[in-house]
């Protein structure tokens, strides 16, 4: 028999979950980027948008369930537990594995962007009304069996282009693109490095939940997060041993192929690959 105080829990987490806004639909996106370290490879991470009309989450969700499993001590558990069988067996593909950084929760009015440059979890939020699209009516492209319309945006230091189909009216998309009469099917950076294409859709109404973890993000802005990302990049060793100095742990420098030592970054210079948004230097 349930008792008074499990039947009490019980109706605070339903009460709970009825208060999440939930999605009207559900997008998988393939969210391309080049390799870090060299500039030239194509890698690729999956991706989900939750969407209705005044609220969404684009969100990794193998980082989503790698970090519900880190959010309790049973879960932290089950993952060690996980991870202990993975190496036994000689199945390091069976490790649950983060797939993607980045968490993009859009309101109305504004973006609260989560993500990490590091050992170290930041949050800023942004306007949603930065972006002022140009939309070219006379070009139209297919996705998934929508007719798409073109547009075109100039965004924190790249030029992107966008098709967007005003078939499903909902004002969001992957990342933080937003704001155009219509649903982003795709994005695309000029250069090639950085896209997002979606691969599916569907109806849902799935709940846009909370990230989890999110009071261990520290509070910051776009710049100075930017900033620390790029910092890490161009001198990972530094940060690292700073990171374990009270430990007494510290980490060999990098050398080149003819001995010398290197930088100290394994990725290459921001002249070679930079990330999604420039306009931090």
């Amino acid at each position: 028999m349930i008792n008074k105080v499990t039947a009490m829990l019980m109706c605070l987490v339903a009460i709970a979950a009825s208060a999440q806004p939930q999605a009207d639909i559900e997008v998988s996106y393939t969210a391309h980027h080049p390799n870090l370290r060299n500039g030239k490879d194509d890698l690729t991470s999956q991706y989900i948008l939750l969407a209705n009309g005044d609220e969404s989450k684009f969100f990794s969700p193998m980082t989503e369930y790698v970090d519900s499993l880190n959010s309790t001590p049973e879960g932290k558990a089950k993952l060690n537990e996980m991870t202990s069988n993975a190496f036994l067996g000689g199945k390091l593909d069976d490790i649950p594995r983060s797939d993607g950084s980045y968490y993009v929760v859009k309101s109305v009015d504004k973006y609260t962007y989560y993500d990490n440059s590091g050992f170290e979890k930041y949050v800023y939020e942004e306007p949603v009304a930065e972006m002022k699209w140009e939309v070219a009516e006379d070009s139209t492209k297919n996705i998934l069996g929508y007719e798409c319309i073109m547009a075109v945006v100039d965004y924190h230091g790249r030029r992107w282009t966008a098709w967007f189909t005003p078939e499903i009216p909902i004002n969001a998309g992957p990342w933080k693109f937003a704001g155009l009469p219509g649903l982003i099917l795709e994005a695309t950076a000029d250069g090639n490095q950085y896209s997002f294409v979606a691969t599916g859709l569907q109806q849902t109404d799935k709940p846009i939940t909370p990230v989890y973890l999110a009071n261990e993000y520290e509070k910051t802005d776009r710049i100075k997060f930017l900033k620390a990302r790029r910092s890490f990049l161009d001198n990972p060793l530094g940060k690292i041993n700073a990171q374990f100095a009270g430990a007494g742990v510290t980490v060999g420098k990098v050398q080149n192929e003819d001995g010398s030592d290197a930088t100290g970054s394994i990725f290459a210079p921001a002249s070679v690959v930079d990330l999604i948004e420039t306009d931090c230097h």
